[in-house]
């Protein structure tokens, strides 16, 4: 099973950026273009053949929305 690609969807400065781990991915100048871009790449790394998320954050740091592509190995009801 290949390690999940998280990408973090956070506000940055003036502006808001995607994150992977501790690495910028791109910045945005609004909350709805990082949220795009994170779940974009989210679904690439499932197209790719792996595993992929998107953690979509509120204006204040917390987490608003968690959103996973490919299998999912939890088996959560909801």
């Amino acid at each position: 099973m290949s390690k999940r690609q998280v990408f973090h969807s956070v506000p940055k400065g003036n502006g808001w950026a995607v994150e992977r781990g501790t690495n910028v991915i791109s910045n945005h100048r609004t909350q709805a273009a990082a949220e795009a871009a994170a779940i974009k790449a989210g679904h690439r790394a499932q197209n790719n053949g792996g595993l992929g998320q998107a953690v979509l954050h509120k204006s204040n740091g917390q987490i608003r929305e968690e959103r996973t592509y490919g299998a999912d190995p939890h088996n959560i009801k909801g």
